[in-house]
């Protein structure tokens, strides 16, 4: 049975499905870049269309897990189809640990990256957080030296 994963930049999907395609699939929508002068309109749609497209895939139980970005907006589309979404994230509660992973986005993706697309989400984190546990969606929170690939094996072997 596959599961789809979402999860912050950086915590390991695009590594782990490299070292694994024929068990993962990222689908990696780059979001931030491909709507950024879209309509609102525009947007919705495009957001939909990934979310049908994820869920084509999902249906056919193909991949042990897909991972997918911890946008709303795709995240709301996902729902309306009724697919089960496992959120992981940085401990909004570990300042050290999340410090840490804001240096490694940076060292990543860069300080403007950053700016424009995560830190906004980094400062709302506390808030997602209670609003996943609200929706009574699993979550999942990284800590230091425990990333994605420490946890997939858990969260598909749950799935099953």
């Amino acid at each position: 049975m596959t599961i789809i994963i979402s999860a912050f930049p950086c915590l390991g999907k695009t590594t782990l499905t490299n070292q694994h395609k024929e068990k993962y699939l990222d689908a990696e929508l780059y979001e931030s870049i491909s709507t950024k002068d879209m309509s609102e309109n525009d947007q919705r749609e495009f957001f939909k269309a990934s979310a049908l497209k994820i869920k084509l895939i999902y249906t056919t139980g193909y991949y042990d897990a897909i991972f997918v970005t911890d946008d709303e907006r795709l995240l709301r589309e996902l729902r309306l189809w009724g697919l089960p979404i496992i959120h992981v994230l940085p401990n909004p509660s570990n300042r050290e640990h999340l410090q840490e992973y804001i240096s490694r986005v940076i060292a990543r993706s860069g300080l403007d990256w950053y700016h424009d697309v995560l830190s906004e989400d980094i400062i709302r984190l506390e808030d997602k957080l209670y609003k996943l546990q609200t929706l009574g969606e699993k979550v999942y929170l990284v800590e230091p030296n425990k990333y994605i690939e420490h946890l997939v094996s858990e969260l598909t072997s749950k799935a099953t």
